[in-house]
């Protein structure tokens, strides 16, 4: 890394003695090693440099861990799984700083998006587990209601993201539901299914989008339309949910 000079050790100790040697800007510091651990040697750094920058690196998120790391005077804590973004910090301040300017950096792991909620509405058993497997990923909640009363009551405890329902549910019940959906503040966002019945889907398709629907598939699924149509209504790029 152009710019910055970099010393190796395995123990506190070392680390202390190389510190009072070569008065370094920046320590990474971890914290089991042998003798003194991580934090014993960055007080006693800091008690003779308080002007080192000394940062915890540790595989150990542990909140415990951080309140003793700043009680030793350490700068910043980071997850080993974040090096990279220690590297591109230090690449930047070699540029663009002098050593003096130096200024203590939040190295916090970024916050985890939070995940999207999609309610599945569908009585058959067989086409719910479909459906959901389909939406399964680390960035979606997928929860599964097998009739129209059961949905409207999950929705209103705790409103959903998008709800994908079948509009042709056991007892009629499918525009019934998806009136008292709408009704439910915030009004949801819907993308509604259709399977085959005496009805052609372009009629249910119709119906539904005069109740606000955002769109609707008749089955069998085309799954890359149907997740391109989940994308768009969850304002999702386009590789937030696999095909």
């Amino acid at each position: 890394m152009p710019g910055v000079t970099f010393h190796e050790c395995a123990s506190g100790q070392e680390a202390i003695a190389l510190a009072n040697e070569f008065k370094p800007h920046w320590i990474t510091m971890d914290v089991q090693m042998p003798g003194l651990n991580g934090f014993e040697a960055v007080k006693a750094i800091k008690e003779v440099h308080p002007e080192a920058r000394v940062l915890i690196v540790t595989s150990f998120n542990d909140p415990h861990f951080r309140d003793l790391a700043r009680s030793a005077g350490a700068s910043g804590f980071i997850l080993k799984e974040n090096l990279l973004a220690l590297r591109l910090m230090l690449e930047k301040e070699s540029r663009h700083a002098s050593p003096a300017e130096f200024v203590p950096v939040n190295l916090e792991p970024p916050a985890k998006p939070v995940a999207k909620r999609i309610l599945v509405l569908d009585d058959d058993k067989e086409m719910g587990t479909m459906l959901t497997a389909l939406l399964a990923d680390d960035n979606c909640q997928i929860t599964h209601a097998h009739t129209g009363k059961q949905a409207v009551a999950l929705q209103r405890k705790n409103p959903f993201d998008l709800i994908v329902m079948e509009l042709v549910l056991a007892g009629k019940e499918g525009f019934e539901t998806l009136a008292e959906l709408r009704r439910s503040p915030p009004p949801a966002k819907i993308i509604a299914t259709a399977k085959s019945s005496w009805m052609p889907v372009e009629v249910y398709s119709m119906m539904a989008r005069q109740l606000g629907v955002h769109e609707t598939f008749a089955k069998p699924l085309s799954s890359d339309k149907f997740l391109a149509a989940v994308r768009g209504a969850l304002n999702l790029p386009s590789g937030d949910i696999r095909i």
